[in-house]
């Protein structure tokens, strides 16, 4: 018996067993699907194989899969199309905090006229969502930024604004609760000092929208809960909404009597401005606490979180024994993760989609090459049928078993971990609900 048939949940039958107990008509018609089904495998890189080689399917079982947790320090945190903003205290996964900074710019030359009177300076933002749903008020500060973000530079999501913000006030301070669905929240900045830097603009600040980024360089929006022990809420914010904007109000007071005197100008936040996502996790309360980066703890469970959260370690025991099985075609490879039953709720969904990753030679996490297939390829998705998130990882599979890959493990996360708070709790072998396992059909020569 071969290394692989040692570690198979059950012996595959060939396909010549299959047919010569049917009929004559239905072995035809086996042959003729057999056929098409290897042609229809093709497009996965394989060539079709001769008719004399035998078509198989294992399984490597959950108990030949170790699970582990592991926290990151930091993910790439720049030009995401949403922000995350809120304080979230979570029952398993600990506290998380989440705040943002953008550039805001000018769309057009701003002429304000001879005598400008300010009315009023009030910050947009478009919510779409909010994960948690405690029913806490959450206190929203906006700070204007003394730095340039630079848009050469690869920001990380444990950027600290701070030093690089006027703290002599800030622009505003307001209360806010949980909105309702999607929905638009609005800040009045009582900066008397910015209102007058806006409204008085010199002309070479607002001749174009770099000239103005070095003149006013974004905002920093920070939140907090006024009682740490409160659930909270992380919200997502549009920032590419057209309604997300700063608004300058105003009149002027040479405007002839017959024509309406009040005014607004738009500054804009869209595609075009530069942000930086900041994200921090705190796992002092988490129920796992004691457990992360390690291996072998016995726990049955393990977690995945967005939001720069929690990833995990899939270990594939024997693995290395399709190399020696060689030679094998590798057909298609399929993992499946099982996730915890009623660990999620209307307050806590599960992530809409999962990811797998492997470590370079660099050290840094890059999506398996199926992964770069697209989702119809690749997967992702939780099946509510299997009770799982399946993936497809057969490119992966191949160049393991081709000897191009050394590590026999992948790392799991939530996928756009940097605009997504969403979390699942997964189970693994030791768990009564079972764990992950990996279903691979090949042909062997």
């Amino acid at each position: 018996m071969s290394p692989i048939d040692s570690i198979t949940r059950k012996a595959a039958t060939t396909t010549f067993d299959l047919l010569r107990k049917i009929p004559v008509l239905l072995f035809l018609t086996g042959v003729f699907t057999f056929l098409t089904s290897c042609e229809e495998s093709s497009f996965v890189g394989l060539e079709v194989q001769p008719p004399s080689d035998r078509f198989n399917i294992k399984t490597i079982e959950d108990g030949d899969i170790s699970t582990s947790v592991w926290s990151r320090d930091s993910i790439l945190a720049i030009d995401h199309p949403r922000s995350l903003l809120g304080v979230l205290n979570d029952p398993v996964f600990g506290r998380m905090n989440a705040s943002f900074v953008t550039q805001i710019g000018v769309w057009d030359q701003i002429d304000f006229g001879d005598l400008p009177v300010f009315d009023s300076l009030v910050l947009y933002l478009v919510v779409t969502g909010s994960y948690g749903r405690g029913t806490e008020e959450q206190e929203i500060t906006v700070w204007e930024l003394s730095e340039d973000i630079d848009y050469t530079a690869r920001y990380y999501s444990n950027f600290d604004p701070l030093p690089g913000v006027y703290a002599d006030e800030p622009l505003a301070s307001q209360k806010i609760g949980v909105p309702a669905g999607d929905t638009l929240i609005s800040f009045h900045l009582t900066n008397q000092r910015v209102q007058d830097k806006l409204l008085f603009a010199p002309d070479s600040s607002v001749l174009s929208l770099s000239a103005f980024l070095r003149y006013f360089k974004g905002i920093y929006v920070d939140v907090a809960l006024d009682d740490d022990n409160a659930r909270g809420s992380v919200y997502t914010i549009n920032l590419n909404h057209a309604s997300s904007k700063l608004s300058l109000f105003y009149r002027n007071e040479n405007t002839p009597d017959t024509v309406d005197t009040n005014f607004r100008y738009d500054f804009i936040i869209n595609e075009g401005a530069n942000r930086i996502n900041i994200l921090s996790q705190d796992y002092e309360n988490a129920v796992f606490s004691d457990r992360i980066g390690m291996t072998g703890t016995g726990d049955s469970l393990y977690y995945i979180q967005g939001g720069g959260g929690m990833i995990s370690r899939l270990e594939f025991e024997n693995l290395h024994a399709w190399r020696d099985s060689m030679p094998v075609s590798i057909t298609s490879a399929t993992i499946y993760i099982p996730v915890n039953k009623g660990s999620y709720n209307e307050d806590f969904p599960l992530p809409g989609k999962v990811a797998l990753f492997e470590r370079s030679e660099e050290g840094m996490l890059t999506g398996v090459p199926d992964f770069g297939l697209g989702d119809a390829y690749f997967g992702g998705s939780y099946d509510e049928e299997k009770g799982a998130y399946v993936m497809r990882v057969t490119n992966w599979f191949q160049n393991y078993v081709k000897g191009n890959k050394v590590h026999d493990y992948l790392y799991l996360s939530v996928r756009e971990g940097g605009t997504n708070p969403h979390r699942a709790v997964l189970t693994n072998s030791l768990h009564s609900e079972g764990g992950p396992w990996l279903e691979i059909k090949y042909t062997r020569h």
